[in-house]
């Protein structure tokens, strides 16, 4: 992991040239392990992530890079609702699509992981969300 001066974290170093092939996810979660745990996961599946602890380190990650493919971001944060951080960076990322994650009780649905969740059931939000944004109806 490395650090950056805005309190992010990159899962790998990103290459001097980007890899369009490789989405970049930012993962925004106050809970240390989860953001670690995902960094991970989601490293092992090829994609480039930068993790936030908070929403304002969430923002200025959207305003340094330069291209962000998908927000995963709890539902609740501490300093800003989850859909209004991925509405203040679709300013700067038109194309960003989201997955929340919510606590246990949240009815499931589109676009939301809920609590307690695996690797796979984590994946596989992530392959609906592709799917749904892909398919010819969206």
């Amino acid at each position: 992991m490395m650090k950056t001066s805005a309190g992010t974290q990159l899962a790998r170093r990103a290459p001097q040239v980007p890899d369009i092939d490789r989405a970049i996810v930012l993962f925004v979660s106050g809970d240390d392990d989860l953001r670690t745990v995902a960094a991970r996961v989601l490293g092992r599946e090829g994609f480039l992530v930068v993790t936030a602890a908070h929403a304002g380190h969430a923002v200025l990650a959207g305003l340094t890079l330069d291209r962000i493919d998908l927000l995963i971001s709890e539902m609740v944060l501490d300093d800003m609702p989850g859909p209004a951080l991925a509405e203040r960076l679709r300013r700067h990322h038109a194309g960003l699509r989201t997955l929340f994650m919510a606590d246990y009780g949240t009815p499931e649905g589109d676009g939301l992981v809920v609590r307690p969740f695996t690797r796979d059931h984590l994946l596989a939000a992530l392959a609906s969300l592709a799917a749904t944004a892909t398919s010819p109806a969206s």
